[in-house]
This record gives C-alpha cells, sequence and structure tokens, in this order.
C-alpha cells in the first residue's frame, strides 16, 4: 500500500480556496515549498491523538471525513480543506468556472446544536453582519450572522428546533 502513496503530488484547498501544494515521498515524509517535513500522526494509549510536524506535537481530532473533504481540530482551532491531485484540482476548477451564479445566499448551521432564536422574518432586508439567529452548540450561543445584504426569502428553522451541521436554515436574495 505504501507505494501508492510515494513521490505523488497533492494539493490541500482550504477556506476561499487557496491553495498548498505538497508532495508525498513516503508515509512520513512531505515535502512543499522546497522545504522538506517528517509529519507523524502519534494515537497515545489513552486515545488522544496528536499530529507531530519536525518534533513539534499537536492535539489533534478528526472531526469528519467525507470522501476528499476533511474537518480537523488542531489546538482548539477547526480546520476545513479537501485534498485534491493535480487533476481533480484542475476539474474543480474547470467546473466552478461553468457553474451558475446564484442571486442566493444560504446560511448553513455550522455545527449542530438546538435553535434558541430567530430574528428575522420572510421578505425582511437584511445588512452584511446582521444578526440572523442564535443556535446554542456545547451550550454556547453563537449569533449567526448575514455574509450579504438582501432579502429573507426563506427560514428554514423555527426556535426549540436541533439542526445538524450544514444544514440549510435561511436563505436571502442578494440584493
Amino acid at each position: 500500500m505504501e507505494s501508492n502513496i510515494q513521490n505523488r503530488t497533492l494539493i490541500a484547498v482550504g477556506k476561499d480556496e487557496e491553495t498548498y501544494e505538497f508532495q508525498v515521498r513516503n508515509s512520513y515524509e512531505f515535502s512543499t515549498k522546497g522545504q522538506k517535513l517528517k509529519v507523524e500522526i502519534i494515537e497515545e494509549a489513552d486515545g488522544f491523538l496528536f499530529f507531530a510536524c519536525e518534533g513539534v506535537r499537536y492535539p489533534v481530532e478528526i472531526v469528519s471525513v467525507r470522501q476528499n473533504n476533511y474537518e480537523v481540530m488542531v489546538n482548539g482551532v477547526s480546520y476545513n480543506f479537501t485534498i485534491e491531485t493535480p487533476f481533480s484540482l484542475k476539474r474543480r476548477q474547470i467546473l466552478a468556472a461553468n457553474r451558475p451564479v446564484s442571486d442566493t445566499e444560504e446560511l448553513r448551521a455550522p455545527m449542530p446544536g438546538k435553535i434558541v432564536s430567530v430574528a428575522v422574518e420572510v421578505g425582511q432586508e437584511v445588512n452584511s453582519g446582521d444578526t440572523l439567529l442564535v443556535l446554542e452548540a456545547m451550550k454556547m450561543q453563537n449569533s449567526l450572522t448575514s455574509n450579504t445584504k438582501g432579502i429573507v426569502t426563506a427560514i428554514k428553522i423555527k426556535p426549540g428546533v436541533n439542526v445538524g451541521k450544514d444544514d440549510l436554515l435561511i436563505e436571502i436574495k442578494k440584493a
């Protein structure tokens, strides 16, 4: 199996489509921007997982894996990214360029939780930064805000409802 990953070029695609190209020499040697890195994933006897890069250990939790989409938590900070081959990245870019531009912004649940309150109504005009709803997750209340100026066209939830990660909550037609 190790021969399948030797000397491969892969690209991590993160938030806002930023890309990080790296080469995989074997299961623990990587290089990026000409710099060689020794990387290890260490699972302790107590079940805790650590990512070690050049001898520095970071606590890590693999939150979810769906095909080539990953969500990992490193030192308590969540990172979402995909791992692409040069071919799959080119395909992704071509598909994105040919995708019709939508005039609708969708607010999706960033994590599972319970809707505490909804601060908007269908037909209401909102501005970027306006609070749309409050989501309680892990006993903390999180205000979810609009990323765009527009008109609320649909509210898919109501207070007291439990939602899962990525559930559609509110739709806004961009102004």
